[in-house]
């Protein structure tokens, strides 16, 4: 995910961005910030073409002398992307209700503390993010959170534990057993291709003798069903390419 944030002042840029990556990692999302001083500068990225992001955390009264505001960056921002969410930051009420003009999904009063961070990003997940809601449940102790299936790239397992390995270089170990988690994976792209690895097929970069996964790691396929396994990705990567083309 990509997110930006737009203040004039370094100190409340820096102190939101720490919340947001706090949570995010917290959730085990993966996360990129671009920081911008400027709505001039924030609106050049899409000039250029250069991202799309997933949420702007946007300061109203930027600074600058003859300056946009944050309204009026937001607003020009509409005319390039509808669907990311922004979130006002300020610390005056007047522009709650213009705010619904522009589609925002939040209005943060200053001084943003952590509790509106992990409040805004929730509601993020929720509403703007669904495929969150397609997620593996981790549970150790009494906390619990939530892996996005897209993000698993393969889970092995390791005496009582297992250990998820995500994309992005994160990696959850969770106390669980193996044929436990695979029931949960319903989605057909879950593999077991052999009594300690369930694989996501579409980090599969290359099937020989093994799988040779996006990120390099090298996952052993059960020799004795090396043939029915390897044409059980074969077959699911034909649908996919065949789902794509109608």
């Amino acid at each position: 995910m990509l997110a930006a944030i737009c203040d004039d002042a370094k100190a409340d840029r820096e102190k939101v961005g720490e919340f947001l990556a706090q949570k995010m990692k917290s959730r085990g999302e993966s996360l990129q910030i671009k920081y911008f001083d400027r709505g001039e500068d924030l609106i050049e990225e899409y000039d250029n073409g250069n991202v799309v992001f997933d949420m702007i955390f946007m300061d109203i009264y930027l600074g600058h002398l003859n300056g946009m505001n944050g309204m009026e960056t937001v607003r020009k921002i509409r005319k390039y992307d509808r669907k990311v969410s922004v979130f006002f930051m300020t610390s005056c009420p007047d522009y709650a209700v213009e705010s619904y003009e522009v589609r925002a999904d939040g209005y943060l009063l200053k001084p943003v503390d952590k509790e509106k961070i992990e409040k805004a990003v929730n509601r993020f997940m929720e509403e703007r993010y669904p495929r969150i809601r397609q997620s593996l449940l981790m549970v150790n102790g009494n906390t619990g959170r939530r892996i996005a299936y897209d993000d698993i790239i393969y889970i092995e397992s390791r005496g009582r534990n297992l250990r998820v390995v995500c994309s992005g270089g994160i990696e959850h170990i969770i106390r669980k057993k193996l044929a436990d988690v695979q029931a949960e994976l319903i989605q057909p792209r879950f593999l077991k291709c052999n009594q300690s690895f369930i694989v996501n097929m579409d980090y599969i970069a290359y099937a020989d003798e093994d799988f040779t996964m996006d990120n390099g790691d090298i996952i052993p396929i059960k020799v004795r069903e090396r043939k029915k396994i390897k044409e059980q990705y074969f077959t699911y990567t034909l649908r996919q390419e065949w789902h794509t083309v109608c």
